[in-house]
């Protein structure tokens, strides 16, 4: 990628523009021509660099729950979960992570806390054993997976503030047929909501005017490119987490969701033998720089104690797909 390439990449990983013509305001804010600028973000899409251009949905304000939940898998039996998991839809994530107890890290978006509930059940029953935790979000701080390229430093909550709480959004029918279309990758075309609308059989300016409704709700947290972060340059993914005073959780939360590198931060519940409460996930080039960053941050906040999960193997990577 030439600096052009990750110029284009920063700006549509936190808001591929809305609009009739999206790639004449890339090309615009880059210096590059409208077709110059679809070309390039082609060529991206086609090397694997881009996984798909799409909306990021808010799943609590559509009703859904969701938890991150670890689990201790004896290494003859990973292979089985992870093809058992494989078949679960609510099941979006599932990594293997350098810990000597819980090895077994996956995320659940389930339609209610009864489904979220049976998905933890089946698979407790397939390992044969009741060591899979629930780790539910006690208070997010940070949500957002985008990748600063180059020399500039990126917000991937611009324009979207997470709320304190979550009322359901009263969502249509029509809303929930464009909501499926949205999750998917848009076409690929130059005029690619005229292209949506048109395979939806609604008009460009609805669906344009829908969509924003759906991002100024806070329904959406932004419509973007999400990145395959290996291809990117992002070659190391690890959780820290962190012993936080409960009273200071808050304080510490927040100037821990201030490190670009942080692309996701939450506390979360403790077990009898998992003292960690606040999360931190963080991507590199390399494990040393995970490690550097953990540095810091301990430094900034004066956290001391802390852990540092490397994923060594990606069981399941897939984005949630809703009302289907």
């Amino acid at each position: 990628m030439d600096a052009v390439d990750q110029a284009i990449l920063n700006k549509i990983q936190v808001a591929f523009p809305l609009d009739s013509r999206p790639y004449l305001q890339i090309g615009e804010e880059v210096g590059i021509s409208e077709n110059e600028a679809w070309q390039r973000v082609d060529t991206l899409r086609k090397k694997g660099i881009i996984r798909r251009i799409g909306a990021i949905f808010d799943s609590r304000s559509l009703g859904y729950v969701s938890t991150l939940c670890a689990a201790k898998v004896p290494e003859a039996k990973i292979s089985i979960l992870a093809q058992l998991m494989q078949g679960i839809t609510e099941i979006t994530h599932n990594y293997l992570r350098n810990h000597p107890k819980y090895n077994l890290w996956f995320t659940i978006i389930a339609e209610s806390q009864e489904r979220l509930e049976e998905v933890l059940t089946i698979v407790q029953t397939s390992l044969n054993s009741k060591e899979v935790y629930n780790l539910p979000a006690i208070q997010v701080f940070k949500i957002g997976v985008v990748f600063s390229l180059g020399s500039e430093s990126i917000n991937p909550n611009e324009g979207y503030s997470i709320p304190k709480h979550f009322p359901r959004y009263v969502i249509t029918d029509k809303d929930k047929i464009l909501i499926k279309q949205l999750q998917e990758d848009l076409p690929t075309s130059l005029r690619p909501f005229s292209d949506l609308a048109k395979g939806l059989e609604m008009d460009e300016g609805y669906v344009i005017a829908n969509t924003q409704r759906l991002m100024d709700s806070s329904v959406m947290r932004r419509l973007g490119a999400i990145l395959v972060h290996r291809k990117a340059g992002f070659t190391s993914n690890a959780m820290g987490v962190w012993i936080v005073p409960e009273d200071k959780v808050g304080e510490i939360g927040s100037m821990m969701a201030e490190f670009k590198e942080v692309s996701h931060c939450y506390h979360r519940p403790v077990l009898p033998d998992w003292p960690y409460n606040l999360f931190t996930m963080i991507h590199g080039h390399s494990d040393k720089e995970c490690q550097r960053i953990m540095e810091r941050i301990s430094e900034v906040t004066g956290m001391k104690d802390y852990s540092l999960l490397f994923s060594y193997k990606e069981l399941k990577k897939s984005s949630m797909r809703y009302f289907t």
